[in-house]
């Protein structure tokens, strides 16, 4: 069964879990946001595949994230800051583009399944996401996000650890969006992995160069 939810293309990946700011000035959206809040229901965020955030109407991908606003700033002239947190993945079945001055889509809510292999995975994830940290470290030489992160995923479920490492990633957004597409958490977990190791090499090269150059010493 589809479910009617109104739709914000943007050029972000929001995840379940996640927080996500928003500024909203175009009248369209200052609609639907309205709305949104007056009558306390979640709407759908998803990645634009083609067009512009503002103008003429934009080409969604057809996975994104419900949003739920969690704060909200309205300003004298119209405009207003939100912040939102995504809560459930959806599939676009059906575009309606006639209906709002927004973007309404027929949706169906996708389920979130651990995969067979889900705790090995987040073993493996979890080490590279620990090397990657170390590495993040020793170059920006703060580990304030490290110690947070660590303990948030201390007793989260393999679903949660996913999500929460896809919205920690600084990667593009293609790849954001290929991840959240990802059906299990298993496959997300190794997909991230890989991403992982591979961003820490690229911060390892890096902390090569800045050791040569004499901008940071060995790490003990």
């Amino acid at each position: 069964m589809s479910d009617l939810l109104p739709l914000f293309p943007l050029g972000s990946v929001l995840f379940p879990g996640a927080l996500l700011p928003l500024h909203i000035f175009e009248p369209r959206y200052r609609v639907l946001i309205r709305r949104s809040v007056e009558a306390k229901r979640p709407f759908g965020i998803v990645l634009i595949r083609s067009g512009e955030e503002v103008g003429s109407p934009a080409e969604p991908h057809q996975v994104g994230t419900e949003a739920r606003i969690v704060a909200a700033s309205a300003l004298p002239d119209g405009r207003s800051y939100i912040v939102t947190q995504g809560e459930r993945r959806f599939a676009i079945e059906r575009l309606i583009s006639d209906a709002e001055p927004y973007l309404v889509g027929e949706v169906r809510f996708l389920e979130e399944p651990e995969g067979a292999t889900a705790p090995s995975r987040v073993t493996d994830a979890l080490e590279a996401l620990g090397a990657y940290l170390v590495a993040v470290l020793a170059v920006t030489e703060d580990d304030r996000g490290e110690r947070a992160l660590t303990d948030e995923l201390r007793t989260a479920t393999p679903v949660d650890i996913a999500y929460r490492i896809a919205a920690s990633l600084a990667v593009d957004t293609s790849e954001r969006q290929a991840l959240l597409e990802l059906a299990t958490a298993a496959d997300r977990l190794v997909e991230e992995t890989r991403i992982l190791r591979r961003e820490t090499e690229l911060l390892q090269d890096l902390l090569v160069r800045l050791r040569t150059r004499g901008e940071r010493s060995d790490l003990n």
